[in-house]
């Protein structure tokens, strides 16, 4: 087994990675942990001991460096954010360093940038967007991170340039689960369904008629035009096709997936079903984000 060099920890809002990273930035060994919301009385340092605490018994201290929502302003400390455009040597003239129990920690800041002077921001995602390119060995392209609030990030010459969010996968959660939309709807998987919406969400010109569209997730159900079975599977793929079409619309080249293959199986139809050539990246892209950050600061 090589050398145990680093330990990474990518800690979001509702889960946490952690990565033992040899010499050669590949992961040795992985472990999961609860997102910052379910820390309770912001005990971050006794949660970070549970989770690596073996790993340092066994091979001793090593730096420890942590992106995502961790620092934030409801995680461990408030790391400001980096500004677009940015490549790793603005992000690492931002770092945050602290100690904990005689351990190092180091903060990735996250990345703040403007569209049509609207302020938005990432934390987490920058670090696998970097990993991404190492890993791959690209510097340009259009990189698409899916979630609850998907961003898709514009990356040229090996720096972000700018980024857009999208809040996707919260807006088909609370429409499903907290408006009338989703009283007609039943458990089941719809393909067909989804394909629909897909095609009819990339077709809106407008955010209005996008709010005029959803209404028919209704409507295709109490006129028998979409099985109850399907209309979950409409109204994602609905969501899905207007962001796809509104964030490829200056596209040129393939889209850059960074997440499992389970977590992307819904944009890889819908970009395929549009006909935008798409592919995902390599695995552990964020720990490849944090190899090449801790290089790059000196910290091992």
């Amino acid at each position: 087994m090589s050398a145990a060099r680093l330990i990474g920890l990518d800690w979001g809002t509702t889960a946490c990675r952690a990565y033992l990273i040899a010499a050669d930035g590949a992961a040795l060994e992985r472990a999961n942990g609860p997102g910052i919301l379910k820390v309770e009385q912001g005990a971050f340092g006794g949660w970070l001991d549970s989770m690596v605490g073996g790993w340092i018994a066994t091979h001793g201290v090593v730096p420890i460096i942590l992106s995502g929502m961790i620092g934030s302003r409801q995680g461990w400390r408030e790391a400001p954010y980096a500004l677009c455009p940015a490549g790793p040597d603005d992000l690492v003239a931002a770092l945050m360093r602290f100690e904990h129990n005689g351990l190092a920690i180091t903060l990735v800041p996250g990345l703040a940038t403007e569209n049509d002077r609207m302020p938005d921001v990432m934390r987490g995602e920058e670090t696998q967007i970097l990993g991404a390119l190492a890993l791959s060995g690209r510097q340009d392209g259009l990189f698409l991170l899916p979630g609850t609030h998907s961003k898709w990030a514009d990356v040229a010459g090996g720096r972000i340039v700018s980024f857009r969010t999208f809040m996707t996968g919260e807006v088909f959660g609370a429409l499903k689960d907290h408006t009338i939309l989703g009283r007609l709807m039943r458990a089941g998987a719809d393909a067909d369904g989804f394909e629909r919406g897909v095609e009819e969400g990339a077709a809106l010109g407008s955010a209005g008629a996008l709010l005029n569209r959803l209404f028919a997730t209704r409507s295709y159900g109490l006129m028998g035009q979409l099985a109850e079975t399907a209309l979950s599977d409409y109204l994602s793929g609905l969501l899905i096709g207007a962001e796809v079409a509104a964030a490829t619309r200056q596209a040129q080249g393939p889209v850059t997936i960074i997440a499992s293959a389970a977590l992307a199986g819904r944009y890889t139809d819908a970009l395929s079903r549009l006909g935008q050539e798409n592919r995902l990246a390599p695995e552990d892209c964020v720990a490849g984000g944090h190899w090449r950050l801790a290089r790059a600061a000196g910290l091992c």
